[in-house]
């Protein structure tokens, strides 16, 4: 075959050429390193819609694992007296509440409300953000109740954001063996840092990670259409065993369902997806 699969995608369209395009795609997974990652949802993706509503997508899409990211169950503003039901009804939905995103904490008492909602929540691992004078609490309230707090990479256009590069990060986790790194491979593009880099960097720490690709700086497109090189990143992680949640996030629209399916297509062209069942996926949901 002449051309390789980049140059195969780039030129691609139409029917006829968009089935050569799948089994090509299929015949480079059949090649290509093994993930032991499980491969889930970032619940923001789908923030627009009630957790009913979520359960259903989680099925189109054959993705059980979730880190909950809805705003409405992020701190300050979430309403703990709700997350039992919450989890009740993912799991009686077949959807594994794997961690909670549980937003930016600014304030020593807000540590408690993380520390009741991991517990309402049934989760071990929280992802999230706190300001620095906070780390210490936060890792001692961690090693308390028995669960682990992962440092999440953002970035913002208005401002310079705490927690921004991988030196940012695991600066704070430093001495702080609660705390780990959620890696957000579309936030790591926006500010100016190649993701494989930064996974490089922090692999060590690494237990969530966000994978989304950028064409510009907030601005999600499918994966492999960005700037991200996220194929790169993905083969990266798979040569590495990395074994945690790779949870997909695309922040555009309003039901990006098929955004969603065109991504995991885009990850099982690249890697072999160890255990799940995601051979039907390609095809495009109607």
């Amino acid at each position: 075959m002449s051309l390789n699969r980049r140059q195969f995608l780039r030129a691609s369209s139409g029917g006829a050429a968009a089935i050569a395009m799948q089994h090509v795609a299929s015949a480079f997974a059949e090649t290509g390193p093994q993930a032991k990652f499980r491969l889930g949802l970032g619940t923001y993706t789908f923030r627009l819609l009630d957790i009913r509503g979520l359960i259903g997508r989680c099925k189109e899409l054959n993705l059980s694992a979730i880190e909950l990211s809805h705003p409405q169950y992020m701190l300050p503003q979430a309403r703990l007296e709700d997350f039992r039901q919450v989890r009740e009804e993912l799991a009686g939905g077949g959807v594994d509440l794997v961690s909670w995103f549980c937003g930016h904490l600014s304030k020593s008492t807000e540590i408690d409300a993380l520390v009741e909602g991991v517990r309402l929540f049934g989760v071990k691992t929280v992802s999230g953000a706190a300001e620095r004078e906070m780390l210490d609490d936060v890792n001692a309230a961690c090693g308390k109740a028995g669960f682990a707090f992962g440092i999440h990479n953002h970035y913002f256009p208005d401002r310079k954001f705490t927690y921004e590069t991988p030196e940012d990060v695991l600066s704070a986790l430093k001495g702080r063996p609660n705390l780990f790194a959620t890696l957000d491979t579309g936030h790591m593009i926006a500010v100016g840092v190649d993701p494989t880099e930064a996974y490089r960097k922090m692999k060590a720490h690494v237990r969530i990670i966000h994978i989304k690709d950028e064409d510009t700086p907030g601005h999600s497109v499918v994966l492999g259409k960005g700037k991200g090189n996220i194929g790169q990143f993905l083969q990266a992680v798979a040569r590495d065993s990395f074994q945690g949640l790779c949870a997909i996030e695309y922040e555009e629209g309003t039901d990006p369902k098929q955004e969603v399916s065109d991504c995991i297509g885009y990850i099982r062209s690249e890697v072999r997806l160890e255990g799940q069942q995601f051979k039907r996926q390609a095809r495009r949901l109607r």
